[in-house]
């Protein structure tokens, strides 16, 4: 795939729709220098996604799927959500005297 627009899909509904900027895996000169000597390294950058647009199919921001493309994705839970979840694991959840 080329660097440039690319359309994708939204990965709370899988439908596709969603306008993103697309960059492959490349590499990139990085230099380093000190007294005398400069050293040219070529580093392997990972691609990478830049959402471009909101998903015009199920809603979703663009800040949360970017925040899953890039992997730090979050979902939100309520308190009987957390509560029912710590009643499955068995702890007990009164603290008694």
């Amino acid at each position: 795939m080329i660097t440039g627009k690319a359309e994708v899909r939204c990965p709370f509904c899988n439908k596709s729709g969603i306008v993103a900027f697309y960059k492959p895996p490349h590499r990139e000169p990085s230099s380093s220098r000190i007294s005398g000597k400069s050293v040219t390294k070529q580093i392997m950058k990972d691609e990478s996604y830049h959402i471009q647009s909101d998903c015009p199919n199920c809603g979703a921001k663009k800040k949360d799927i970017q925040a899953w493309y890039n992997g730090s994705f979050v979902e939100l839970r309520t308190h009987e959500e957390r509560l029912e979840r710590l009643k499955k694991r068995g702890l007990p959840l009164i603290l008694g005297t």
